[in-house]
């Protein structure tokens, strides 16, 4: 048997390598740090949606106001805690004290504005005609033909101070039927009105469908991408680790990376995320005495690769012993030590048939990320429900989060499908069976460099 080293150089690791770079493009640094950091504040209203035009004070100084997300950075402040006042139209004005740290983000959510309003304003609330009932924005509301305003997203109503008696009352709404009735309105009373829709479905909306397939590509695919390839890059170097725990002789190494397989695989991972996002932070601090807080991202970070690090360590495992003991026996025979005849004969090896599976366990993550929209992660599926709440139609931004996952899912499989064929063992030795199979050449003898 002989080695080339150079030939043999570990796939695998230039992998590693490759990824580990790319670790910090995708994963912004959340150090505490001394002298003047910088912080991105987001604030969202009740329904944990970006609030844009926000006026933002932080100890008494005016930032400015938050852009289209609901986002702002700033600057000039010492780490550690300052109180934040965020203010908008429509939502009450809160102050709340958050903790600096360079390059973190800071939430304040903004709840609804009490207002107190003229009891002789008349409500009017449009709700679908079909069997779900659901309340309808952005549908106009005309009064003898004058428009009033058009319902809002958050109660699906409209108000206006109508004067007492007979009235021409017409609401409209595009893709809809026209619903137009003369009504008597006393004042301060609430009516309900229903619209049928214009076509057979009146839960796919094509308008909406495409404004949600615009802002979870635009705005929730990069974040799913960030966390499915962070959390693939940390959770294949802990994959890799365990791998090799779980075949080593060492039984420290392999009772350790026994329980971390078994243990991890044997918890859902919605429980993972749960405990990272609210039990580490109060377990560090009750350990440390201080404060630490952890944002969403890193959170769910955290739980996917500590996660998928489990699940890919069995596929190392398995990659590894695949590759006969004899391979193993020679490289020790030629004076290798057990380190270098793992990483230039056994590894290179196993990388080529754990690929495949890798790339299942890639496409496995991408859809695992949409677990982080239970802690207000801004992914795909965070956008389709925040979507779907605003406008009372949960279905179409559902259906477009599914295309958005089915184009990324769906090349990814067709990747993997051709890896498996082109790394496929057994393809491998029935061509070398072929080559065995070769007749003869004329005189009966057999051709060169065949057996």
């Amino acid at each position: 048997m002989v080695l080339n080293r150079k030939k043999r150089m570990p796939v695998v690791s230039i992998l590693l390598v490759v990824l580990l770079i790319l670790c910090p493009l995708f994963c912004m640094p959340a150090f505490s740090q001394g002298g003047n950091v910088i912080v991105t504040i987001n604030i969202k209203d009740y329904m944990l949606r970006p609030v844009p035009n926000a006026s933002v004070i932080v100890d008494d100084i005016f930032v400015g106001v938050t852009d289209r997300d609901g986002l702002i950075t700033v600057s000039n402040f010492s780490a550690g805690p300052h109180n934040i006042t965020a203010s908008a139209e429509g939502l009450a004005t809160r102050t709340a004290e958050r903790e600096f740290s360079d390059g973190a983000k800071v939430n304040v959510q903004l709840n609804r504005e009490n207002v107190v309003t003229d009891p002789n304003i008349v409500t009017f609330i449009i709700l679908d005609s079909g069997a779900s009932k659901s309340k309808l924005a952005g549908a106009t509301v005309y009064i003898d033909g004058e428009p009033i305003g058009k319902t809002d997203t958050k109660d699906g109503k409209v108000q206006y101070l109508i004067p007492a008696g007979i009235h021409r009352v017409k609401v409209q709404k595009e893709g809809w039927q026209d619903n137009e009735t003369v009504m008597e309105i006393t004042p301060g009373a609430t009516y309900t009105m229903y619209l049928s829709t214009a076509g057979k479905f009146s839960i796919f909306n094509l308008k909406l469908f495409l404004y949600a397939l615009e802002k979870e590509i635009t705005k929730g695919l990069l974040v799913t991408i960030q966390l499915s390839v962070v959390a693939m890059s940390i959770g294949l170097v802990i994959g890799l680790i365990m791998g090799l725990g779980r075949v080593s002789s060492n039984i420290i190494f392999r009772s350790v990376a026994s329980v971390y397989v078994e243990g991890v695989r044997g918890l859902p991972i919605l429980l993972q995320l749960l405990f990272v996002n609210f039990g580490l932070p109060f377990l560090i601090s009750d350990i440390t005495g201080g404060q630490f807080n952890i944002d969403g991202f890193t959170a769910c970070v955290i739980a996917l690769s500590v996660n998928s690090g489990a699940y890919m360590g069995e596929i190392f495992k398995a990659g590894i012993e695949a590759i006969h003991k004899g391979q193993m026996e020679a490289a020790r025979s030629l004076g290798m030590t057990y380190n270098q005849s793992m990483r230039y004969i056994i590894l290179p090896q196993a990388f080529k048939i754990v690929l495949p599976a890798l790339g299942n366990e890639f496409i496995a993550l991408i859809k695992d990320s949409s677990i982080g929209m239970v802690i207000s992660v801004m992914e795909i599926v965070w956008w389709s429900k925040s979507i779907g709440a605003e406008y009372y139609n949960t279905f179409t931004p559902l259906l477009a989060a599914g295309m958005v996952y089915l184009c990324i899912t769906i090349p990814l499989g067709r990747m993997v499908q051709y890896m498996e064929k082109r790394y496929n063992v057994n393809n491998a030795r029935k061509q070398g069976t072929g080559i065995l199979k070769k007749k003869p050449r004329a005189g009966g003898r057999e051709p060169e460099g065949t057996v």
